[in-house]
């Protein structure tokens, strides 16, 4: 990714491929249903990207970078994130492993598009993407309200649990409110896990939209787990 693209957007698309996230102390992991085994999707970072490429021409404005350019990005948002202070303390525990050693057995790739991000990470084994996920679920516990100060600003977040209607094996979806004190801003965060794909989506959202963007949403992951198989 460029340098130009400013360290939030970045943060934004890391934070949805890596396991686990910050973000993710809300819990999740539920599934809608038993959902039919799906084979192990098995491609390098250019037939990733050329999929994404195809995928992103129903979107507005889309934008995709590959593993490549995230991965250059990884330095620069590493940085940011063991420079800050999370309040309470466990609750950035999730950052604690580097994100290179994090995302080191998946091949990434992401769209931009207008508001918003999808991302795709593709682990060389579905068991380690499955044990990644369960192993925060109990560690996560408590952390729907925290504080994070990164030089002199701080936000505070809340995170709301939204019941997620997906045939993916694992799932979690949650509106997150952040303020300064002076701003505050939503966002709908979704993520998706089958076989040994993880998909995430981050778009901006409102109290009145949250519930039919989400399921939009999973509409859009869906189909793109369909083009990767």
């Amino acid at each position: 990714m460029p340098a130009a693209i400013a360290t939030k957007k970045i943060l934004a698309v890391l934070a949805l491929l890596a396991i686990p996230m910050l973000a993710s102390c809300s819990g999740g992991g539920e599934s809608s249903a038993s959902p039919s085994p799906l084979p192990v999707v098995q491609m390098d970072a250019q037939q990733l990207k050329a999929k994404l490429a195809e995928f992103g021409k129903g979107l507005p404005k889309a934008k995709v970078f590959d593993d490549r350019a995230l991965r250059s990005s990884i330095p620069a948002a590493q940085e940011w994130m063991e420079n800050m202070e999370v309040t309470p303390s466990k609750c950035g525990v999730t950052f604690a492993a580097p994100i290179t050693e994090q995302l080191k057995n998946s091949t990434m790739g992401a769209i931009e598009y207008q508001d918003g991000y999808l991302t795709v990470a593709l682990f060389k084994d579905e068991e380690t993407l499955k044990e990644q996920w369960e192993a925060k679920l109990e560690e996560n516990a408590g952390c729907s309200r925290y504080t994070v100060k990164s030089g002199n600003e701080s936000r505070a977040y809340h995170l709301a649990k939204q019941p997620i209607d997906s045939p993916a094996e694992m799932n979690e979806s949650y509106v997150v409110t952040s303020s300064n004190g002076s701003s505050t801003e939503q966002q709908l965060i979704v993520r998706s896990a089958t076989s040994n794909v993880l998909i995430g989506l981050q778009e901006p959202t409102s109290k009145d939209s949250a519930a039919e963007q989400l399921k939009a949403a999973t509409e859009t992951m869906q189909a793109l787990l369909e083009q990767l198989n």
